[in-house]
């Protein structure tokens, strides 16, 4: 019974991250697509094709910060996007573009993270509160 828990958590887990990386860098494009905003972004160079991997992190951590209700963490991943990122929003990438993915990156991790602590509430072992606890042990 433990063995079931355990590999039903880690799929529960897993699920979460998948949805938040890899559905979530889909649905940010049909985002753009929706608006207008899609750029022919073949070159793998491209701010767009490194927005793919900053977008999955982001959420991620975004995540960990909600979980860990420590809302410092929207700021701090803000403003490092936009202190790594200063240059090509002057040169290449208009800001409305980083706007609307960092926006949309916010409220896809909520969205994602709200439902998977409600899941794993009901059905789970309570891994919001051991990720809480392990990453936050002052709290405890």
């Amino acid at each position: 019974m433990m063995l079931c828990t355990i590999i039903g958590n880690l799929m529960l887990a897993a699920g979460a991250l998948m949805l938040l990386t890899t559905a979530g860098n889909r649905a940010c494009r049909l985002l753009f697509a929706a608006t207008g905003m899609a750029k022919n972004n073949s070159q793998p160079d491209s701010p767009a094709a490194a927005g793919w991997a900053i977008g999955g992190l982001e959420r991620t951590i975004f995540a960990i910060g909600i979980i860990v209700s420590s809302w410092e963490v929207l700021a701090v991943v803000i403003a490092l996007k936009s202190v790594a990122r200063y240059k090509e929003l002057d040169e290449k990438l208009p800001a409305d573009y980083f706007l609307v993915g960092s926006m949309f990156s916010i409220i896809w991790a909520a969205i994602v993270t709200t439902a998977w602590m409600m899941v794993d509430r009901r059905y789970g072992a309570g891994i919001s509160g051991i990720l809480a606890t392990f990453l936050n042990p002052s709290a405890a």
